[in-house]
């Protein structure tokens, strides 16, 4: 099974395997860890035939070239950037034609003088190749509700390649009507992810006709 996290009960496996099955086409059982009105927890698990350095290096560095498109706000996961110097930002310089920069210079969220448009998805906490990565803040619609999260990425060696640890923490008003559908798009993220690793592309296999 190459992505499982924590379960209570058996309707609950067979309600997110039904959900995400059908988007990742790779046998997933679980349920998010807790739920709260004033909170939640997600976490996930996942082998990955590669080892520890090059899985970091594309959760790190490549997140553009496995990122869900349907899940940014441009539409284009090329937009994605993450760094300890900016954190989790997605370049919407697209959505404002005017904004557009000079040719040649599109890639400018790290020059000096940005001035262009931008979402910062979430704040780097912790970076430690390749063991340990730790975000901080609200994904997507999240942020509108003034509620604080910490996404943890652990890296483990494992005989067979890697075992990366997901646990998202969320905290604030509003959020269990919330938990299940975070916890859906984040399992597809981390298949993406996985797939990326192992094959060089992130998108599921196409369904045999």
């Amino acid at each position: 099974m190459a992505l499982t996290f924590a379960s209570r009960t058996a309707k609950s496996i067979q309600t997110a395997c039904a959900l995400t099955l059908a988007a990742c086409a790779v046998p997933i059982a679980g349920d998010v860890v807790e739920v709260r009105d004033d909170g939640f927890v997600s976490a996930f698990e996942v082998e990955i035939k590669a080892a520890p350095k090059r899985t970091f290096d594309a959760l790190w560095k490549d997140v553009a070239k496995w990122w869900d498109p349907a899940h940014t706000y441009t539409g284009d996961s090329e937009n994605m950037y993450l760094s300890d110097l900016i954190g989790f930002i997605e370049d919407l310089s697209p959505l404002v034609p005017s904004s557009d920069p000079p040719e040649g210079a599109r890639r400018s969220l790290f020059d000096e003088d940005l001035l262009g448009p931008f979402v910062r998805h979430m704040d780097i906490d912790m970076v430690q190749p390749p063991t340990a990565l730790r975000l901080r803040g609200a994904m997507g619609p999240l942020q509108t509700l003034a509620v604080m999260g910490s996404m943890t990425f652990d890296l483990e060696a494992t005989e067979d390649g890697t075992r990366l640890r997901y646990r998202y923490v969320v905290n604030g008003p509003r959020l269990r009507e919330w938990a299940e559908p975070v916890d859906h798009v984040m399992g597809g993220q981390l298949q993406r992810l996985r797939r990326y690793v192992e094959s060089g592309d992130p998108a599921p296999p196409e369904e045999e006709p």
